[in-house]
């Protein structure tokens, strides 16, 4: 016998099967950009990060992917230069539709793209944007490391430890060496030290011939000088040319392998700042898999962008069900990060776009060769 359905049953039938029809699907994957430098004279960088985030992205898609939706990476090269980076990260957010980018290590592509981010609202989660107007740079950018703020007083400590009380300064002039020389020559007037002359560079100078005569001139005890790797290793190479024997104080980007390639055996003794390693089991667990794979030691900028990529899934993880994968979700969860255990170290941000508990360390290189600095020993 055939029943009749009444014209209420049918509704409220079509109802629920509508309710299941609109239930929140996860995506088939989920894409997150990686800003970088792949190519030009900083190209290290777009590698360390590359290899980082390829061991990252293959642990996490053997495991099954985050939320069920496997992970897709898109990677753009900035090539550390702004105009460049604008247009990979507008590529990477109107075509590509990411929610999040990871990078670029350069602060003046961080602040380059940061309006853009703010406007579109997509996370841009940088890896090594140290200057310190990049704390400032609005809602949608944050970065794993402490501001150059906290390298320069280092710098300007170190200096006065080892008895330099004259100095003279050769910078960058982009927001990484403006921000600092400007907090270095605050920090080491401050101790009682005295800067007798500070001179300026374009980011692609390769001649500093110049600026090097008239340092010269000042007979400073020590140079202090944040440039870009591969002019850092030119300048010194021609400060050693033209007879300057000062020593040569440097920043994070020096522990790149353009220094030594430009710079060559007048390197040897430079003295530097660069992100702090940690040494525990997380990092060891990591770093042996990452020389198993690429046959060399894990570099400590690598270290910062695993941990990105790590903490940008952990983000995507965090996001409750209910809401969509997107650049204001990601940001929110982001904002909650805590006590993120990863290759550096804890990782805090708990409502801060800049992180928490990192610091710089002190290295030299010896040999050719980037090494822990070891003061010598008196006898």
């Amino acid at each position: 016998m055939v029943r009749k359905v009444s014209a209420p049953c049918i509704i409220i039938l079509a109802l629920i099967l509508g309710s299941f029809g609109c239930a929140k699907k996860e995506p088939d994957e989920i894409k997150i950009g990686v800003m970088t430098p792949l190519t030009g004279d900083v190209s290290s960088w777009g590698e360390m990060q590359r290899r980082s985030t390829e061991m990252v992205l293959e642990a996490i898609n053997n495991a099954g992917g985050v939320r069920g939706s496997k992970v897709k990476v898109i990677y753009e090269d900035d090539q550390a230069d702004p105009k460049i980076g604008v247009n990979a990260f507008k590529k990477l957010v109107d075509a590509d539709k990411v929610p999040i980018v990871v990078g670029s290590p350069a602060s003046t592509v961080t602040l380059a793209v940061a309006p853009i981010a703010n406007e579109k609202k997509v996370v841009l989660l940088s890896s090594g944007s140290t200057a310190t107007e990049v704390g400032k740079a609005g809602p949608y950018v944050f970065r794993i490391m402490p501001s150059d703020e906290v390298q320069s007083s280092i710098m300007a400590s170190w200096a006065w430890e080892l008895g330099y009380r004259r100095l003279a300064v050769i910078y960058t002039e982009n927001a990484w060496g403006q921000g600092l020389k400007d907090a270095f020559e605050k920090d080491f007037k401050a101790k009682g030290g005295e800067i007798l002359t500070i001179q300026s560079s374009t980011q692609d100078a390769t001649d500093f011939r110049t600026q090097l005569s008239k340092i010269k001139d000042v007979k400073p005890d020590a140079i202090y000088a944040p440039l870009y790797t591969r002019g850092a290793g030119l300048m010194i190479k021609q400060a050693r040319e033209l007879g300057l024997r000062q020593q040569i104080l440097g920043a994070d980007v020096y522990g790149t392998p353009e220094l030594i390639q430009a710079g060559g055996s007048a390197v040897d003794g430079v003295l530097y700042t660069t992100f702090g390693e940690y040494h525990g089991p997380e990092h060891q667990e990591v770093a042996k898999k990452y020389k198993d794979k690429y046959k060399i030691d894990m570099e400590t900028y690598a270290t910062y962008c695993y941990d990105a990529f790590m903490i940008a899934i952990e983000t995507i993880k965090r996001i409750p069900s209910n809401q969509p994968i997107n650049g204001p979700s990601i940001r929110e969860a982001l904002l909650g990060i805590e006590n993120f255990r990863g290759v550096t170290g804890v990782t805090t941000f708990a409502g801060r776009n800049s992180a928490a508990g990192k610091t710089f360390d002190r290295m030299t290189v010896k040999d050719g060769k980037h090494v822990p600095y070891q003061p010598s020993k008196a006898g």
